[in-house]
């Protein structure tokens, strides 16, 4: 798919599976700059510039510490202030529930931290690049949820996930009623996603990711890419945005 000539998309979180996978699809389809963010893993964003920029596509490096006021609201401004306006952004970002620090915090201290990340920090991005979408009259907005929001999943970890994907696909829907049809919101649903951490997961997890989709086996994040650049394309403009499942199927009964 082409169509993206001359844009400019924003990604947060772009070191991830997600965030790079998307990166690179926007370079294939023609987009003419890509603004990546990231944390801790600078040099994998660093690869994912070069990439890009194989690609034809211009590509600029953010660097900031989202659950820092001060460096979020830095990394806004410096955004705002170093392009003239933003045609896509994509909320990649999100706290890595496998990482060995978090997993040993307490449960207060990882909500805490998911929702600062997840919530706070997405929200404070998204609103005010909303703010630059409006005075440039035009922009989509992606957001990534969870499918299981809507039917559960057990264990302390599905807890803190799906309180934060919650929040952010409700704030999405609001969004989108406050905004569209000028700015279009985006909500995908995500199910079992093989990134990182699912490529590291036990056999036992992965038999029941297999039995929860009817597709039985993990989606991959190439396949979150391909959906994202159709619902950013003038094609998929009548789509009701705020609640796109992308999980293979629900499976309605565990086999």
């Amino acid at each position: 798919m082409t169509g993206f000539e001359g844009k400019t998309v924003l990604i947060t979180g772009a070191s991830g599976g997600i965030g790079g996978a998307v990166a690179r699809r926007f370079a294939q389809s023609g987009a003419a700059t890509i603004l990546l963010h990231c944390n801790k893993n600078v040099d994998v964003v660093r690869r994912l510039a070069k990439e890009i920029e194989v690609l034809g596509a211009v590509a600029e490096i953010f660097i900031a510490n989202f659950q820092d006021q001060n460096d979020l609201e830095k990394f806004i401004s410096d955004v705002v202030n170093k392009v003239a306006r933003i045609d896509i952004l994509i909320n990649a970002v999100g706290a890595d529930l496998m990482d060995s620090e978090f997993s040993c915090s307490s449960f207060g201290e990882r909500l805490r931290s998911i929702f600062e990340l997840d919530v706070f920090a997405t929200i404070s991005v998204s609103r005010r690049i909303c703010d630059l979408m409006r005075e440039q009259e035009g922009g989509t907005i992606f957001f990534f949820g969870w499918d299981g929001v809507e039917y559960g999943w057990s264990g302390e970890t599905a807890q803190l996930y799906g309180s934060a994907k919650g929040a952010i696909q409700g704030f999405a829907r609001s969004l989108a009623e406050t905004v569209s049809p000028l700015i279009r919101i985006r909500s995908i649903s995500l199910g079992w996603i093989k990134t990182s951490w699912g490529a590291k997961s036990e056999d036992d997890f992965t038999r029941r990711v297999q039995n929860d989709s009817l597709m039985e086996r993990w989606g991959e994040p190439c396949e979150v890419a391909e959906s994202v650049v159709f619902l950013a394309s003038e094609s998929a403009n009548y789509f009701d945005g705020t609640n796109i499942r992308l999980n293979g199927g629900k499976r309605g009964t565990k086999k």
